[in-house]
């Protein structure tokens, strides 16, 4: 599938303020699922300079920083991304990582910050365990029913803004916004053994909706396939349906503009709009 993307991002502030340096995640990532065809960032006002690096994670990143006073800061996204996988089983998975929990000793180096609990509590360990156990610790079939759950039995939510919720308050609940199902099902892999990271980036989704928002997903590291994404909001193993900007073992490290600003007696309003078309 190709994708048109055109992203608009506006802040205003009450009064003028001054702007710390400012990390931008708005470039997708380029590998073997999707490939990047155009892409254009525009910035207002005309950062005095600007860095394009990739942290350790492998995002896209484009560190920009100010120097004079500002009244807003708009961020501007136009480009075109081509998906390449359309079957999401596409793989030969590692015979050794048929079964939970897997075996990380010759890579624990990389794989220790995807394996480390968000927030460890029993519920949450219960609830995967009996999971696990109701597939005999099959390592797909753990996957495809934690997916299958969390989108047959939680309810979904719109939040606009706000960082994601903990596992436990998300499963008590029984309810979620993307973010917050992303981050209970990292969690639940992890207490099973299970390399995953938090996602984010755009979806096909509704293309009808008259509103659109950034999409928040997991992926899991499965020896044999790479980085595998699921999407609970819509309980599918993710193909060729969405473009991932920036993935990573902590949400916050995913976050699209990350930077403060500083003006005595300041507030700042948030305004945005997005626009994406598919072709096949």
């Amino acid at each position: 599938m190709r994708f048109t993307i055109q992203h608009h991002t506006q802040y205003r502030y009450s009064q003028p303020v001054l702007l710390s340096p400012h990390q931008l995640r708005f470039c997708p990532r380029d590998d073997g699922a999707q490939r990047i065809i155009d892409h254009q960032l525009h910035i207002s006002p005309i950062p005095q300079g600007r860095n394009e690096h990739i942290d350790l994670e492998g995002n896209r990143v484009t560190q920009v920083w100010f120097e004079s006073e500002t009244d807003h800061l708009e961020i501007t996204l136009t480009m075109q991304v081509e998906t390449l996988r359309n079957d999401p089983f596409d793989f030969i998975l590692d015979p050794a990582a048929a079964s939970l929990p897997i075996d990380h000793s010759r890579d624990v180096i990389c794989a220790r910050a995807y394996l480390e609990r968000i927030e460890t509590d029993d519920a949450v360990t219960a609830f995967a365990a009996e999971l696990s156990l109701a597939v005999d610790r099959n390592t797909l079939r753990f996957l495809d029913r934690l997916n299958h759950e969390l989108f047959d039995q939680f309810r979904h939510v719109h939040r606009e803004t706000g960082t994601p919720q903990s596992p436990v308050q998300t499963l008590q609940s029984r309810e979620g916004a993307c973010r917050d199902l992303a981050v209970l099902f990292v969690d639940c892999c992890r207490a099973e053994g299970l390399a995953a990271r938090f996602a984010s980036g755009y979806q096909k989704g509704n293309l009808q909706s008259e509103r659109r928002d950034l999409h928040a997903w997991p992926e899991v590291y499965l020896p044999g396939a790479g980085w595998r994404g699921f999407d609970p909001t819509h309980g599918q193993a993710i193909a060729d349906t969405h473009v991932t900007v920036a993935a990573a073992a902590h949400s916050q490290d995913t976050m699209p503009v990350t930077g403060v600003f500083s003006g005595k007696g300041a507030n700042s309003t948030l305004a945005y709009n997005l626009n994406i078309k598919v072709s096949d």
